[in-house]
């Protein structure tokens, strides 16, 4: 019987150290996308008055976003001194504290949620689930944003790579707006039935809004930073 042959096999963090900054960049964002998706549909059932299984939501997202900062931690201890790309160190780890900021929101905003089941009157359901929409559709415009990265820098920014993430760039702030004014609209209708509510119960559904609202508008500082990068 030959001898076996024995494989060395490198620990994870060693891989994740050879992997340039632009991948683990994008491994950070596929945390925050799936961490949203969770988000968004958990919104939309919390919004119809459906709590069943939040607790178990939330803890989904505590979870990814602990994983999201492991390969955040990895990303700053061995970011190379200098980078091949028109933006210095500093700026990109402005992005990631921008994409990390969304997944600090998230799990901000799941675990508020999970502590207080606030009803949302009948009268702004439908406003609440339309706002949440555009503020997931934000981060997902950003997320292909951000993977187009991989494009600008293999094509060393060529003209059609660059309008093509003038555009990516251009929905991100087209839906973020939109977000933005649909939230103006939610809390106009919040203090329209101020005196119907309970005070807690109006303060928490402002906060609510304000939270989701964050998410967007996070999402839009990093495409600011992607479009900081092709105006070079």
């Amino acid at each position: 019987m030959g001898e076996k042959e024995t494989r060395f096999r490198a620990p994870v963090t060693y891989t994740l150290r050879r992997k340039s900054p632009f991948h683990q960049l994008l491994a950070h964002m596929g945390k925050v996308r799936e961490c949203i998706d969770l988000l968004g549909d958990g919104l939309r059932r919390y919004y119809k008055g459906d709590y069943k299984g939040f607790s178990e939501l939330s803890e989904k997202v505590s979870e990814l976003e602990h994983e999201a900062d492991l390969i955040k931690s990895n990303i700053r201890n061995h970011l190379p001194s200098s980078l091949f790309m028109p933006v210095d160190k500093g700026k990109f780890l402005w992005a990631l504290r921008e994409q990390d900021a969304i997944l600090d929101h998230a799990e901000n905003l799941a675990n508020m949620l999970d502590m207080r089941h606030t009803k949302i009157p009948k009268e702004l359901q439908e406003e609440f689930i339309e706002h949440a929409k555009l503020v997931m559709k934000t981060v997902e415009a950003m997320e292909k944003a951000v993977e187009n990265i991989r494009d600008l820098v293999e094509t060393s920014f060529v003209k059609k790579e660059r309008e093509q993430t003038k555009k990516l760039i251009h929905k991100v702030h087209d839906y973020e707006w939109k977000a933005d004014q649909k939230k103006f609209e939610l809390t106009k209708g919040i203090y329209k039935l101020e005196k119907k509510l309970d005070p807690m119960d109006v303060y928490h559904l402002l906060k609510i809004a304000d939270w989701v609202d964050d998410i967007a508008d996070h999402a839009e500082n990093v495409a600011d930073w992607l479009r900081a990068m092709i105006a070079k």
